[in-house]
C-alpha cells in the first residue's frame, strides 16, 4: 500500500514543522542555545552471532569493509580502539566536561552498564544522566528483527541501565541511530521519552507513537565525532573549526527562538591525547557565551514539555509569537 504524503512526508512517526512558523522558544534565563553533551559508552563485541547486520553509515555504505554480514573472526582493531575510550579516553573527557562545569548525558549499551561498573560511578559522581543505547556496538535494531524481537532488544538494554545505576534511563540513542518503523513506538510503550536518533531539528518535538508519550532531541550524524572526523574524513583541526561555526550559527539564530546543541562523542575518538585538546578549545568558545544554558538531555526535554501547552505550542506570552522571516536576526 502506498504510503500517504503530506507536506513532503512519507511516514507519520511525526507531524511536518517549518521552524519559521511556530512559536518561540524561550530556555531558562533566556538562553539562546541549549548545550547537551551526550557520551557513548559501549562496547565493541569480540565476536558477534552468525548473520548479524552490519551497521549502515550515514555517509552512505557499511560501517566495516565487509559488504557482507560480520566477519567470522575477532575484530581485534575494533575492539581495541573501544576498549581504549573505556579505559583511557573517557577520562580525559570527563575531565574536561568538569572543566566547563558540564554534566555529561552518559548512553549505556547493555555490555558496558552489566560489565563497567566503575565507569557508572564516575557518571554517578558527576550527577550525569544515563540514557539506554541497545546492547553493543556492533548489535543494532535492524530491519530484520520482527517486532517482539525487537520489543526485547529493547526491554533488555533499558533493563540493564535501570538495574546498573539504579535509575530507569528516560532517553534512548540507538547503537548508530538505526531503528526500523516499530522502533518509536516500542521505544514510548517502555516508558522512554526521548530518542536521539532523528537529527532533521535545531529544537525538541513531539512524536506521534501508539501509546505513550515522546520526543526528539535530535542529533545531527554528520556532525557526530566519528562520522565528521572518521567517515568524513575531516581533519581534526576541520572539525574544531566546524562544531566552533556550528555553534555561532546556531547562537545567532537563537537569539530569535532557541535552539539546541548536542556534542556526540565517542570516548576511543575525542579521548586520544592529540584529540582532546580541539574538545577543550571548542567548549571553551561556546562557554565564553552569554546565554548558553548547559543541560542533560532529560532536563532539555522536561524544559520543553512544561512550555507546552498542546502539541507544537507552547504557553505563555510568546505562545503566539511566530518565527517568521521577519523576526529573523540580521547575521
Amino acid at each position: 500500500m502506498p504510503a500517504q504524503r503530506a507536506y513532503g512526508m512519507d511516514q507519520d512517526l511525526y507531524p511536518w514543522s517549518p521552524m519559521i512558523t511556530r512559536p518561540v522558544l524561550r530556555w531558562p534565563d533566556n538562553a539562546r542555545v541549549a548545550l547537551a553533551v551526550i557520551v557513548n559508552l559501549e562496547h565493541w563485541d569480540w565476536e558477534v552471532p552468525p548473520h548479524t547486520p552490519l551497521a549502515v553509515s550515514p555517509l552512505g555504505g557499511p560501517e566495516g569493509l565487509w559488504s557482507g554480514n560480520q566477519p567470522d573472526f575477532p575484530d581485534i582493531g575494533g575492539y581495541g580502539n573501544h576498549e581504549y575510550g573505556n579505559r583511557v579516553g573517557i577520562f580525559r573527557i570527563l575531565a574536561v566536561l568538569d572543566k566547563y562545569g558540564i554534566k555529561p548525558t552518559l548512553a549505556l549499551d547493555k555490555a558496558v552498564a552489566d560489565h563497567y561498573p566503575f565507569l557508572i560511578k564516575e557518571g554517578q559522581r558527576r550527577d550525569a544522566e544515563f540514557i539506554a543505547h541497545g546492547l553493543s556496538r556492533r548489535r543494532i535494531i535492524h530491519i530484520g528483527m520482527s517486532e517482539d524481537e525487537e520489543r526485547q532488544y529493547i526491554r533488555d538494554a533499558i533493563a540493564a541501565v535501570d538495574k546498573a545505576t539504579g535509575k530507569r534511563p528516560v532517553g534512548w540513542s540507538g547503537p548508530d541511530f538505526q531503528e526500523t518503523p516499530n522502533t518509536p513506538d516500542l521505544l514510548a510503550a517502555e516508558g522512554i521519552r526521548y530518542v536521539c536518533d532523528w537529527g532533521n531539528d535545531e529544537q525538541p518535538y513531539k512524536m506521534t507513537p501508539k501509546t505513550g508519550e515522546l520526543y526528539a532531541l535530535g542529533v545531527n550524524a554528520y556532525l557526530d565525532d566519528n562520522y565528521i572526523h572518521l567517515h568524513g574524513r575531516r581533519t581534526i583541526n576541520e572539525v574544531n573549526l566546524l562544531w566552533r561555526e556550528w555553534f555561532d550559527g546556531l547562537y545567532a539564530d537563537g537569539a530569535t527562538t532557541g535552539r539546541v546543541m548536542v556534542l556526540h562523542l565517542h570516548p576511543w575518538i575525542m579521548g586520544q591525547p592529540w584529540r582532546i585538546r580541539h574538545l577543550d578549545e571548542v567548549l571553551g568558545h561556546i562557554t565564553a557565551h552569554a546565554g548558553v544554558w548547559q543541560a542533560t538531555g532529560r532536563e532539555i526535554i522536561d524544559w520543553f514539555t512544561a512550555q507546552t501547552g498542546s502539541p507544537g505550542r507552547l504557553s505563555g506570552a510568546d505562545a503566539c509569537t511566530p518565527v517568521g522571516p521577519e523576526n529573523l536576526p540580521q547575521l
